[in-house]
């Protein structure tokens, strides 16, 4: 093959292989496009109703949270703790496919990261607002854009990162809210422990961001300076069934509102909080659909660049 077929053969091979891996990219994550997607009222593999540590007593029946093609202990983890109460048939055949849990990793790697002497490793914990299918990448677009521009900037100072993506709320459960509060603690604790270097960055807007103050309210306490940064972006308590009371009282806050008439947050005045009044800053009018660049909203704000952008800033100058 003379040299010039040859690279032509490479440019072809290398256009092919781009389109496969964009077709693959499953989460909207550029470092880490694919993930194991879960519904959580679907591990309920026993079927009385309840996720919690009857239904780990054979993991093979889990998912495989951690994408290391074993469906182990490693996985049975992440319900040995929890007690989530659902409704009648949550995971029935007439229930649609919505899942609002993914743990995210690489087209050729595990969601792992490494504890070796000198490591700093980040949880990357992103929790969209609304009614949210984390499978449908146009969900939660603004909080998965922003969790894909901290990997990448984690990533320019080579410190791994695990990113998981969430919804605030388990369909089936019997309050919705409460049980992911209850879910993502517990998942945080089990990452925390499995990985001691570890440090936590939450990306919370709207519902996700009570959702996220929540969890790291009753961590804080027992994993303190392991938190580098909370961000709520419009934070919601309306129409928000879980716990609205604990907020973060060390672990360090920064709090994106917008003044939206309906659904904007307000400033938080609290020691360990700093605020960002974003009403000034612009984003695409229809959010995750695009358009022309506006005064953000509440519904807007995760979508505004200028916004991303003090958010990477923030958490990268406390890491």
């Amino acid at each position: 093959m003379t040299a010039r077929l040859y690279i032509c053969y490479l440019i072809g091979f290398s256009a092919i292989l781009l389109s496969i891996t964009a077709a693959c990219d499953a989460t909207g994550l550029s470092k880490t496009p694919r993930a194991t997607f879960s519904q959580i009222a679907c591990l309920d593999v026993n079927g009385d109703d309840r996720v919690n540590a009857q239904d780990a007593q054979d993991p093979g029946k889990l998912p495989d949270f951690n994408a290391d093609d074993e469906r182990d202990e490693m996985d049975a983890a992440f319900l040995f703790g929890v007690d989530i109460a659902l409704q009648p048939n949550a995971c029935g055949e007439d229930v649609p496919d919505t899942p609002e849990y993914a743990v995210t990793h690489g087209y050729f790697s595990p969601a792992e990261v490494s504890c070796d002497e000198g490591d700093e490793p980040v949880l990357l914990l992103g929790i969209g607002g609304g009614d949210v299918n984390i499978k449908e990448k146009e969900d939660a677009a603004g909080i998965r854009e922003t969790v894909d521009a901290l990997q990448q900037a984690y990533d320019a100072e080579d410190v791994e990162t695990l990113a998981v993506l969430a919804g605030p709320a388990v369909h089936g459960a019997q309050n919705v809210h409460a049980a992911m509060e209850d879910w993502l603690t517990h998942a945080v604790r089990v990452y925390l422990e499995r990985y001691p270097c570890l440090r936590v960055v939450i990306v919370g807007h709207s519902h996700g961001a009570t959702t996220g103050e929540v969890v790291a309210a009753r961590l804080e306490d027992e994993y303190a300076g392991r938190f580098v940064l909370v961000v709520d972006i419009d934070r919601v308590e309306a129409l928000y069934d879980g716990d609205t009371q604990s907020r973060p009282d060390m672990a360090p806050v920064l709090n994106v509102y917008t003044n939206d008439p309906v659904f904007g947050a307000e400033p938080y005045e609290a020691p360990n909080a700093e605020n960002f009044d974003a009403s000034g800053e612009q984003a695409p009018e229809n959010g995750d659909d695009g358009g022309d660049l506006k005064p953000v909203r509440h519904t807007t704000v995760d979508n505004s660049d200028s916004v991303r952008e003090r958010i990477v800033r923030e958490v990268m100058e406390r890491s």
